[in-house]
């Protein structure tokens, strides 16, 4: 699911917001940045466990990862609560099926009051919650060619469009944007075929059907 690998890249831009990672600020205090995964154990089964290695190469130390796994999607829910209330993580990933309205409040007044960002993956076709702080419709799209070797994939691409916006609802109605991940500066840049096209024709068209990851 292109969501999950978006989140995972957030987490990442999270944690290099602590000091001692490339870019933070140095006078920042020292936080251990630890993070929270957490889905019902029926989409761990359907996805797969995250790769330690995979993690590792986003910049996302596996040690510092938490994996939660629970019977029932209400109970990764309640989780995913409980673990923003303890103030001790960087950022929680969450990723269900759907969050209706109430545990979605409830997400959202955890993650307000200890200022601890939540990640929610979704499926494509759920519910927009109004609770959310944001929310992104996520696809993978395909990538640019390696200059080595044409065949070779290049740096993973996104098409991410904003269907909601709490603090700038007016944000909503603009045409999605093409991202490229760079793993030397963990970071995400306009893709550069983009980047050349008049503003006015970027992201013409439909939003993509994809991933929908939602931010508390």
């Amino acid at each position: 699911m292109a969501g999950i690998g978006f989140a995972a890249r957030l987490a990442v831009r999270r944690i290099d917001t602590f000091a001692g990672a490339p870019g933070a600020n140095a006078s920042a205090p020292l936080v251990k940045p630890w993070v929270l995964w957490c889905w019902p154990r029926q989409l761990a089964g359907e996805f797969g466990s995250p790769s330690a290695a995979g993690l590792a190469s986003l910049g996302l130390d596996p040690s510092r990862l938490l994996i939660v796994e629970t019977a029932r999607a209400g109970d990764a829910l309640n989780a995913i609560e409980e673990s923003l209330r303890a103030q001790s993580l960087a950022v929680v990933i969450g990723v269900v099926e759907e969050a209706e309205l109430t545990p979605a409040r409830r997400l959202s007044l955890a993650a307000g009051e200890t200022a601890t960002p939540c990640l929610l993956v979704t499926h494509p076709a759920s519910e927009p919650a109004g609770a959310t702080a944001t929310r992104w419709r996520v696809k993978r799209i395909a990538s640019a060619a390696q200059s080595f070797e044409p065949r070779a994939p290049g740096a993973p691409r996104f098409s991410i469009a904003l269907e909601r916006c709490r603090a700038r609802p007016e944000s909503v109605a603009r045409p999605p944007m093409f991202l490229e991940w760079n793993d030397e500066t963990r970071r995400f840049d306009l893709a550069s075929v983009v980047a050349d096209l008049p503003a006015q024709t970027r992201g013409a068209g439909r939003p993509p059907v994809g991933a929908a990851v939602r931010s508390y």
